[in-house]
C-alpha cells in the first residue's frame, strides 16, 4: 500500500505496535499509533477484538475504511513451514525451537500446532470484518497478473471510492505491478530498488514437500484447521 499512498501524497502513518513496518514512506516512520494517531493505520496480525476497537474509535471520526488479508490455513501452515525452515523469522515466539533441524514429517505438525492459535485470530477477524473492513484472499493476488489487478482495483474502489480519479487509481496499479510476483521481483517488494534481501517467496519444490506431510498433523489440529477454512471460505 506503501505505492498508493506515496502517489496520493499521503505519507505519513502509524503501526500498532512495533513489529513491522508501516504503509507509507515517511521519513522516520516508524511511529506507534497509540503516541502518533494518524488516520492512515496497519496492524500486522489484526484481531476480531481489535477491530472492534479500531471501529468504535473510529466512529467519531468519519466512520473506517480496511482491507485485511487472509490465506487458507493449509497453505499458511505450509508456507509458514519452508520460510521457517530455511532460517527466516527466527526468534519469532511463532517459530518452534530448531525448526531448521526439522524435515517436514516433524516440521510441519510442528508449524501447524505453533500456527494455530494464529489461525485461530484470522477467523475471528473475519467474522467481525464486514461491512467496514474489505477482505482479500492471499490467492487473489498470487493466482495471475489479471487477478492482482482486479484485486487492487477492488480495494482502491473500496478505500477511496470516487475520492481520487480513475487516472489516480491507473498510476497506482502501473506502480504496485511491481508487487506482483508473477511479474516483479519475487518478494523483494521491501525495497524494489535495494532489493535488500527481504525473500517473502517460498520454492515451490520445498512447498509441495511440505504440503505432502500434512498428513503427520495430529487429527485434532486438523480437524480445527479444517473447520477454519471452511469459515473463511476454503472449500
Amino acid at each position: 500500500m506503501h505505492w498508493t499512498f506515496d502517489l496520493l501524497g499521503a505519507t505519513d502513518s502509524c503501526q500498532y505496535g512495533n513489529s513491522s513496518r508501516p504503509v507509507t514512506s515517511k521519513p522516520g516512520y516508524h511511529e506507534e499509533c497509540t503516541t502518533h494517531p494518524t488516520p492512515i493505520r496497519f496492524h500486522n496480525g489484526i484481531s476480531g477484538r481489535e477491530i472492534l476497537k479500531i471501529r468504535k474509535e473510529a466512529a467519531s471520526k468519519g466512520g473506517l475504511r480496511g482491507v485485511m488479508m487472509i490465506r487458507d490455513p493449509l497453505e499458511i501452515v505450509v508456507s509458514g513451514y519452508c520460510y521457517t525452515h530455511r532460517g527466516a523469522a527466527s526468534g519469532l515466539p511463532i517459530t518452534p525451537a530448531n525448526i531448521t533441524q526439522m524435515g517436514p514429517e516433524e516440521g510441519v505438525p510442528a508449524m501447524a500446532s505453533s500456527l494455530l492459535n494464529e489461525v485461530r485470530t484470522i477467523a475471528l477477524a473475519y467474522t467481525v470484518a464486514k461491512p467496514d473492513v474489505l477482505v482479500v484472499r492471499f490467492e487473489k493476488f498470487t493466482n495471475s497478473s489479471r487477478d492482482f489487478d482486479n484485486t487492487m482495483r477492488e480495494i482502491l474502489d473500496f478505500l477511496f471510492g470516487n475520492e481520487i480519479t480513475e487516472k489516480q487509481k491507473q498510476e497506482i496499479l502501473n506502480a504496485v505491478a511491481v508487487e506482483d510476483e508473477n511479474r516483479g521481483l519475487k518478494g523483494f517488494s521491501e525495497d524494489p530498488k535495494l532489493n535488500q534481501g527481504f525473500n517473502h517467496t517460498n520454492d515451490e519444490a520445498d512447498m509441495a514437500a511440505a504440503r505432502d506431510a500434512l498428513r503427520f498433523v495430529p487429527d485434532d489440529i486438523m480437524a480445527e484447521l479444517q473447520l477454519h477454512r471452511e469459515a473463511l471460505g476454503y472449500t
